[in-house]
């Protein structure tokens, strides 16, 4: 997904680009996430193994980020505030392990 955004918009942000106030309003975000066994017989551009999305709180346009998790430890979707959880994935963010793009950019092209 993130590699193909970024093939078809020509946007990408990475690493320490990526913060509340840099981050387009509906971003779709990739991580690598360590490097899971499926991931040997499917590999992913520049590993990434996690996809979440910026979503927005009606009420007051709030920024989430959405994920779902599949393991045991926390199966399900979450909702989390942004500044919350780029905080939570800091080492990511230290580690270049983060790529953000912008899927609305697609609907400007058209």
């Amino acid at each position: 997904m993130i590699h193909e955004l970024e093939a078809r918009t020509a946007f990408i942000l990475s690493e320490r680009e990526i913060s509340t106030r840099s981050l387009p309003r509906c971003a779709t975000i990739g991580l690598k996430i360590g490097e899971p066994a499926w991931a040997n017989n499917h590999p992913r551009m520049r590993g990434i193994t996690h996809i979440v999305q910026v979503v927005r709180r009606s009420e007051d346009d709030a920024p989430f980020i959405s994920e779902s998790f599949g393991s045991s430890i926390s199966p399900g979707i979450s909702l989390t505030p942004l500044a919350e959880w780029l905080h939570r994935i800091q080492s990511h963010l230290d580690a270049n392990e983060i790529w953000a793009v912008d899927p609305f950019r697609l609907a400007s092209r058209n």
